[in-house]
C-alpha cells in the first residue's frame, strides 16, 4: 500500500530570498554630511561629482544629491540623505532593499530594489531621488565614508564629520547632584525648608509665599533665603532643579532602573504645577499654616534624615508614591506637579540664559538625540520631524544640559535671552 503524504508548496517568494532586517544597535559616531546653506552658492559642483562618481562605476548618470534654490530666501538648500538613527526608508521599503550597515550608512540593494519610489514618499526629505529618465531611485551611501562632494564643494557648504567624541557635563553633574544631596540632606539638615539658627529662619519661595499668606508678616530673613533661589534662577535658569535638588537627584536614581507606562492624559498639564502653588497659598490664607509643606517631597527629605531627622507618619509614605510616577514619565513630579518648580518657572520665563537648537548644526529628524534625552520633555519631536528647529520654553528647561552633552554637532547651545538664534525671530 503506497504511502501518501501531505505536499507541502515550496515556491519561494521574495520575502524567502531576502533575509529579515536585523535589529543593530546604532553606531556611537556614525559618519555624516551638514549642509549650511549660508555658505552654498549654488554651483552644483556636488552635483556634478556626484554624477561622475556613478560613471566612474559603470552606473547610470544620475545624482544622490541635488542642490534647489528658494526665490524668498534668496537661499540655496542641497537635499540629500542624513542616514537617520532610525530610517523611516527602511521600514517603507517593501522589498527590504534598503537596509543600515554596522557602519550606520544606509545602502539600497539593488538586487531587491524594484524602484518603486516608496522611500522617497516615506522620507521627511524626499531625499531618495528618483531620475527623471531611467526612473532609477538614487541615495546617498555617503561615498562609503569618503563623500566626493565634500571634496569638490568649493565654499565648505559640505561638510563631513562623525560629531563630538566625548561629553564632558554628565561627569560633572552627576558629582555636583551628589555633592548636593549629601549637604542639604545629611549635613545642613532642613535647609531651604525651615532651617533654623537662632532666630534667622531659611525657606524656600513656595514655602516663603505660604508663610507669608499664613502669618501676613514679612520676615526679611524668609525673603532673603527665598530670594537666593529666585535670583539664581534669574541668572542661570532653572540649575537648582536640574543640579542642586535633592529630590530631582533621587527622581533621577529612580527614573534609572524604572521603565516608563506613560501617564494619563488629565495629568500631562504643566499648568498643574502653578494651580498647586496658588492653591497652597490660598489655604494658607485660611487656614493659618502651610499646607504643602507639611508634605512637600523635597522639604521632607531634607528634615527627615540626618542627625535630627524623624521619619514620621504621613511622610513615610510622600517618597514612594512621589517616585512611582517615575513610572509614568520622567521627572513626573517637576513637569506637572512641584510647586517649587512654579516658583522658579517664572523666574526663568525673564531670565538671562536659554538653551537653543541651532539651525545650521540641528540634523532634526534624522538625530533627534537631544529630545530623547530631555528628561522633562520640552524638546518638540514632532518639529524636528518636520526639519524644525524647535524652540526650548526657558520656563520649563531645569538647565540638565543633557541636551548639550549629547547633541553629537554641537547644535544645542547655550546662549543669552538678547541673542537671536534663528532668521526673523524677535528677541524680548
Amino acid at each position: 500500500m503506497l504511502d501518501r503524504r501531505k505536499t507541502t508548496d515550496t515556491t519561494l517568494s521574495l520575502d524567502d530570498l531576502k533575509p529579515q532586517p536585523r535589529k543593530r544597535r546604532p553606531p556611537r559616531r556614525p559618519p555624516v554630511m551638514l549642509f549650511d546653506p549660508t555658505r552654498c552658492t549654488g554651483c552644483g559642483d556636488c552635483v556634478t561629482a556626484c554624477e561622475k562618481r556613478h560613471l566612474s562605476q559603470n552606473l547610470p548618470a544620475a545624482a544622490a544629491i541635488r542642490v534647489l534654490r528658494s526665490e524668498e530666501s534668496g537661499k540655496n538648500f542641497a537635499l540629500f540623505c542624513q542616514h537617520c538613527r532610525e530610517p523611516l526608508c527602511v521600514a517603507a521599503c517593501p522589498t527590504r532593499a534598503i537596509e543600515k550597515g554596522e557602519d550606520g550608512i544606509v545602502r539600497i540593494d539593488r538586487r531587491f530594489c524594484t524602484d518603486c519610489g516608496l522611500c522617497a514618499m516615506a522620507c521627511p526629505e524626499s531625499a531618495p531621488l528618483k531620475d527623471p529618465v531611467t526612473g532609477r531611485i538614487e541615495k546617498c551611501d555617503l561615498c562609503d565614508g569618503d563623500p566626493v562632494c565634500v571634496k569638490q564643494c568649493p565654499e565648505g557648504a559640505l561638510k563631513l564629520t562623525r560629531g563630538k567624541a566625548f561629553g564632558w557635563i554628565k561627569f560633572l553633574r552627576w558629582p555636583v547632584q551628589t555633592l548636593s544631596f549629601f549637604l542639604l540632606v545629611l549635613v545642613f539638615t532642613g535647609t531651604f525648608c525651615y532651617f533654623q539658627a537662632g532666630a534667622v529662619s531659611l525657606q524656600c519661595p513656595a514655602g516663603f509665599l505660604q508663610n507669608l499668606a499664613s502669618s501676613r508678616t514679612l520676615w526679611l530673613a524668609g525673603l532673603g533665603s527665598a530670594a537666593v533661589l529666585v535670583v539664581l534662577t534669574l541668572m542661570l535658569g532653572r540649575v537648582f532643579c536640574g543640579w542642586i535638588c535633592p529630590f530631582g537627584f533621587l527622581l533621577d536614581m529612580v527614573g534609572k532602573v524604572t521603565p516608563t507606562f506613560g501617564l494619563p492624559r488629565f495629568l500631562k498639564k504643566r499648568m498643574i504645577k502653578h494651580g498647586l502653588l496658588a492653591s497652597a497659598v490660598g489655604t494658607g490664607a485660611c487656614l493659618g499654616f502651610q499646607p504643602f509643606c507639611t508634605v512637600c517631597p523635597i522639604g521632607s527629605l531634607c528634615r527627615s534624615y540626618g542627625p535630627n531627622g524623624i521619619l514620621t507618619g504621613a511622610q513615610m509614605a510622600i517618597f514612594p508614591a512621589v517616585a512611582a510616577l517615575e513610572a509614568g514619565e520622567r521627572r513626573s513630579w517637576c513637569r506637572y506637579f512641584c510647586p517649587v518648580g512654579a516658583v522658579l518657572a517664572l523666574a526663568a520665563r525673564i531670565g538671562l540664559v536659554k538653551i537653543v537648537i541651532g539651525a545650521r548644526q540641528c540634523k532634526k529628524f534624522s538625530c533627534m538625540r537631544c529630545a530623547d534625552v530631555c528628561p522633562v520633555g520640552i524638546i518638540d519631536r514632532s518639529a524636528l520631524q518636520q526639519g524644525i528647529s524647535p524652540k526650548i520654553p526657558t520656563s520649563e528647561c531645569i538647565m540638565c544640559l543633557r541636551c548639550v552633552d549629547q547633541c553629537p554637532y554641537g547644535a544645542a547651545k547655550i546662549r543669552f535671552r538678547w541673542q537671536k538664534t534663528a532668521p526673523g525671530e524677535t528677541v524680548f
